[in-house]
């Protein structure tokens, strides 16, 4: 049966596809978190991007490993959800292609306002921020045929954007506690586009968790494992 499969690939250990989604993802956040860190005590220190990448990837596969039971609830890949998505799962997908469009977007930005040597250092990240769109948009896709797989990964992948952001985040904040004229930052438009644009990239993870987590898509992805599902 599809829905036996389905239950063993969860009650078994991460598969090595898994493990690797789950250390990428950790490894990327934790790259981030720790220059993010260094900003926010104003340690000044370089190659914390470096230290932060291993314990990131660590990070990861423990989230990856305490989401596991989301692997039981899903349809198999040979059989097609029989019911309509709820408005959880929509949103999730909705959310999700949300951001492949604005890390689209952002790229762009980036790219019009590079300045020689700085325009090849954006043109280098197109391959990854292609990937990233690429890996969102597939993820949404799975989320709306309710496969188990594309679910655990949108969370696993969601929860480690939450803790960069969130570091990204508290970083640019400090910045005006740092600053010998703080009181008039709230009034710099760089900085106050900077903090908007770090929170909508908090916010778009956080509400594809929380929708892929609520009742709704639990249930949604209950139905779609059928009776036999554990």
């Amino acid at each position: 049966m599809e829905t036996t499969d389905v239950s063993k690939t969860a009650e078994s250990t991460l598969r090595l596809r898994n493990t690797g989604v789950a250390a990428i993802a950790g490894a990327v956040a934790g790259s981030i978190i720790g220059p993010e860190t260094s900003a926010i005590f104003g340690l000044e220190v370089g190659g914390l991007a470096t230290v932060g990448a291993p314990f990131g990837a660590a990070a990861g596969i423990l989230v990856g490993v305490a989401a596991r039971g989301l692997l039981r609830q899903g349809t198999p890949p040979s059989v097609h959800a029989q019911h309509r998505a709820s408005r959880a799962t929509m949103s999730a997908a909705g959310f999700l292609i949300g951001g492949a469009v604005l890390s689209a977007v952002l790229w762009d930005v980036a790219l019009r306002e590079a300045r020689e040597l700085d325009a090849i250092l954006v043109l280098a990240l197109l391959p990854p921020i292609a990937l990233l769109i690429i890996s969102l948009v597939t993820l949404a896709v799975g989320v709306l045929r309710r496969r188990a797989t594309a679910r655990w990964a949108a969370v696993v992948v969601c929860v480690c954007a939450c803790a960069a952001a969130f570091s990204r985040l508290l970083a640019e904040l400090s910045i005006p506690l740092r600053s010998p004229d703080w009181a008039g930052y709230p009034f710099v438009p760089e900085w106050k586009s900077s903090v908007l644009q770090t929170g909508l990239l908090l916010a778009i993870p956080m509400a594809v968790t929380a929708f892929l987590l609520s009742p709704a898509a639990r249930r949604d992805f209950s139905r779609s494992t059928g009776p036999g599902a554990a």
